[in-house]
């Protein structure tokens, strides 16, 4: 939360943020939809249909193919679709604030939660099922999936979730500068790509098989 505010301070002395208490607005809203992040699907639909504690099960990733080996597919697409529905709440809770041309980057917050989540002490997932829900709102589908299937392209020949997926978060914005035309989705793409290659980047520096993000 002190980061938070901190940055929303900072954000108002440049002038991004212009109006009178505009950086307190960002911070609520900010640790909002990071506590909207932070709902744990995984870890709910591995107790209700397994019993255990998805971060001591399998690879103790927090994240959907985790649960779908460990508690099946129906409890694999529950987390799916509710991971994929926190991206796209914090996305409209950010187009509908009044927050200027901050409101693009809410879900980041929202990933930063899934992927640091309070309420597991911070023991979180990838954030790509997150990220994906909030294109429905701040981007189109077509350019979700094309990073996915950068990422999916990745895998087939690295073999390796984490080099994958930090490569299509590093592709996916610069390949949007280059076909895209709002800048406000640029920064969408930007800001929530960072998040998920900071949790990447995590997971590769730990060099523990067991702590590999898979989703």
């Amino acid at each position: 939360m002190c980061f938070i505010i901190e940055l929303s301070v900072l954000l108002s002395d440049y002038g991004v943020i212009e109006s009178k208490g505009g950086e307190l607005l960002v911070a609520k809203y900010a640790a909002l939809c990071y506590l909207i992040g932070s709902i744990p699907f995984a870890y709910i639909c591995t107790r209700l249909f397994h019993g255990g504690d998805i971060r001591y099960l399998g690879s103790r990733n927090v994240g959907t193919t985790n649960v779908v080996k460990q508690a099946g597919w129906v409890a694999g697409l529950l987390t799916l679709v509710g991971d994929m529905f926190k991206g796209w709440l914090a996305a409209a809770i950010g187009a509908l604030a009044p927050l200027g041309e901050l409101r693009s980057v809410m879900p980041a917050f929202a990933i930063l939660g899934h992927n640091w989540p309070l309420w597991l002490r911070f023991q979180g997932g990838g954030g790509l099922a997150t990220f994906v829900g909030s294109c429905l709102v701040f981007s189109d589908l077509k350019s979700a999936l094309i990073g996915m299937a950068i990422w999916g392209v990745c895998y087939f020949f690295l073999r390796d979730h984490d080099q994958s997926a930090l490569t299509a978060c590093i592709s996916a914005p610069l390949l949007y500068a280059i076909v895209g035309d709002s800048l406000e989705v640029l920064v969408f793409y930007i800001s929530s790509s960072f998040v998920i290659a900071l949790r990447r980047l995590q997971s590769m520096s730990l060099q523990q098989p067991w702590r590999k993000i898979q989703a």
